[in-house]
C-alpha cells in the first residue's frame, strides 16, 4: 500500500536536485512532473486524498528511469514511490484506460502488444526447444513480434552455447509492473523454465531483465551483455569498420548497474566514443513506466533529445534493450541493437 512507502516519501527534501535531472520535468515544465512534486502528490494520496486527473497525469508520466533515485542526496526512491501510488490507483480503480488495455492483451494472448499469433513464429526449427536445454533464451514481447530481427540475431549468437527458447514464453509482466500491476503470467513462465531444465536464462530486454532477476530465484537470470561479456573469448569476432556509441537502458544500467559488459563487447567490435550523458547519467530514451504507451507525443520529444547527444560523426547507436532501439529508431536514430553488431562481427 501507498502508506507503507511514507517514511520514504518524507526523505525528499524537496531539495530541487530531480527538477534539473528529471526528461519528463524538462519537456513539461510543471513542478508536478518531476520527483519533488510527485512525492508531494503521493504523500497526500497516502494520507487520504482522493485522486484527481492531473494527479494521475503527474504519476503516470513518470518513465521510472531511476535517475532522480540514483542521485537523491536523501536516499529518496520516487520511482519505487511511483509504482506504489499507480498501485493505490488501480486499487481505487482510477487507472488508465490503457493500462486495462495491457492487462488484457496479457490474459489473452500472453503478450503486452495484443497479437494473436503465435509467440515463437521467427525461430527457426532447429533451433526450437525439443526436451531439455541448460541455456534458455528469453526473447520478450517486442522482441519477438515487433523486432523480429533482434531476436533472431540474439538467438543465433546464443545457440553457439546451446541456447534454446521456451515453448510457450509468455510476457514477464514488467509493463504490468511498472504500471503498478501484477504479474499475471509469472507462475506459468517459472512452469515453463522448470520443465526446460535451464540452469541459465538469458534475455536482451532490459525490462525483462529487471523483471526476471528481481522474480525468478531458481535459475541464475543474465542480460545477453552479461552472458556474452563471459564467454566472448570463445567467439570469433572480426572488427567492423564503424565507430558506434552506446545508448545506456535505463532497467539496464541505473538500476541493474550493468554498464561495462556491452561496451567491454562494443569496444571489441568497432571504434567506439561515448554520448553526452552517459552510465548512471545517462538520459532516458522516452520508452519506460509506461510513458511511450500512454503519452506518445512526450516519449518522442525525450528520444529526440537523446539523439542528440550523440557523437555526430558515429554510423550506429548501439543499444541493448529492445523498447530503446524501438524509440530511438521511431525518433529518426540510426540504431542497432548489440546482438544485431555481434551477429555481423560474427565469423
Amino acid at each position: 500500500m501507498i502508506q507503507d512507502y511514507i517514511g520514504d516519501i518524507i526523505k525528499c527534501t524537496r531539495c530541487g536536485r530531480c527538477s534539473a535531472l528529471c526528461p519528463v520535468h524538462e519537456e513539461l515544465e510543471w513542478e508536478s512532473t518531476n520527483a519533488r512534486g510527485r512525492m508531494l502528490l503521493a504523500r497526500a494520496l497516502a494520507e487520504g486524498e482522493a485522486p484527481s486527473e492531473s494527479m494521475k497525469r503527474s504519476f503516470y508520466t513518470c518513465l521510472t528511469c531511476s535517475m532522480c533515485s540514483s542521485t537523491c542526496p536523501s536516499g529518496a526512491k520516487p520511482d519505487l514511490v511511483m509504482e506504489a501510488a499507480r498501485k493505490e490507483l488501480i486499487r481505487l480503480g482510477c487507472q488508465p484506460g490503457y493500462y486495462d488495455g495491457i492487462l488484457d492483451n496479457i490474459s489473452r494472448h500472453g503478450n503486452s502488444l495484443g497479437e494473436p499469433g503465435p509467440r515463437n513464429a521467427w525461430v527457426p526449427e532447429e533451433l526450437k526447444l525439443k526436451g531439455k536445454a541448460d541455456v534458455i533464451y528469453w526473447a520478450g514481447c517486442l522482441a519477438s513480434y515487433r523486432q523480429q530481427s533482434v531476436a533472431l540475431a540474439s538467438l543465433k549468437v546464443l545457440s553457439r552455447f546451446g541456447a534454446r527458447v521456451l515453448e510457450d514464453e509468455r510476457c514477464c509482466g514488467s509493463p504490468l509492473l511498472r504500471l503498478g500491476g501484477e504479474p499475471v503470467t509469472l507462475e506459468h513462465n517459472v512452469e515453463q523454465i522448470r520443465k526446460s531444465g535451464a540452469s541459465t536464462l538469458v534475455t536482451g530486454c532490459a525490462g525483462c531483465y529487471k523483471t526476471l532477476k528481481e522474480s525468478i530465484c531458481d535459475v541464475e537470470v543474465l542480460h545477453f551483455t552479461q552472458f556474452l561479456a563471459r564467454h566472448v573469448d570463445e567467439l570469433k569476432l572480426e572488427r567492423l569498420p564503424y565507430k558506434v556509441t552506446y545508448h545506456d537502458p535505463c532497467h539496464l544500467g541505473r538500476c541493474m548497474g550493468v554498464y561495462d559488459e556491452p561496451r567491454s563487447i562494443i569496444k571489441r567490435i568497432c571504434d567506439f566514443e561515448e554520448m553526452a550523458s552517459h552510465g548512471k547519467e545517462a538520459r532516458c530514451c522516452g520508452g519506460g513506466g509506461g510513458v511511450r504507451r500512454g503519452y506518445g507525443d512526450l516519449a518522442r520529444a525525450i528520444a529526440k533529445k537523446r539523439l542528440s547527444e550523440a557523437p555526430h560523426d558515429v554510423d550506429y547507436i548501439i543499444t541493448a534493450c529492445p523498447m530503446c532501439r524501438a524509440s530511438l529508431q521511431e525518433a529518426g536514430g540510426r540504431v542497432l541493437d548489440i546482438s544485431e553488431l555481434v551477429l555481423m562481427s560474427l565469423i
